[in-house]
């Protein structure tokens, strides 16, 4: 055979969820705060306070897994959210997606949505100074000072 035959490896293709902005930022409804399910940490895990949500589409497309290029798609959509979690203290942060639920017209948290998450304080990344007296004031309106 020749060297320039190149075997096609089929398991480089996978379907994966990417996410299509909607909407802009806003502040998470009370009502999400005040109904969403509480995590209990772990020994070496934090609390983080859902702040802010944003609606968009959860968009299926079929990727290749080693450059990440996209082959075809979008193949289906979905509504979802992208939610933006904090510590107490305003210094950490991660960003959530999820599928959202469609009612009346307006795109609801799933069922078990979580308003307060725990993780491993590695898993979320530092908020730069500006930006921290915020997010900790938005959590103690938001939650009642945690």
């Amino acid at each position: 055979m020749s060297s320039k035959y190149r075997r096609r490896n089929r398991g480089q293709k996978k379907l994966k969820w990417r996410w299509k902005d909607e909407t802009d930022n806003r502040s998470l409804p009370q009502s999400w705060a005040d109904k969403g399910r509480t995590e209990s940490p772990e020994e070496d895990e934090v609390q983080l306070y859902a702040i802010q949500c944003r609606a968009g589409l959860l968009l299926e497309w079929l990727v290749n897994t080693r450059t990440g290029k996209l082959l075809r798609g979008p193949l289906s959509e979905k509504p979802g959210i992208r939610v933006l979690y904090v510590t107490a203290d305003g210094e950490y942060a991660l960003v959530k997606e999820s599928e959202a639920r469609e009612i009346d017209d307006s795109w609801k948290p799933p069922k078990r949505f979580a308003s307060i998450i725990a993780k491993d304080p590695e898993e979320a990344d530092p908020v730069p100074d500006s930006s921290q007296d915020y997010y900790r004031r938005s959590v103690e309106d938001l939650y009642d000072s945690p």
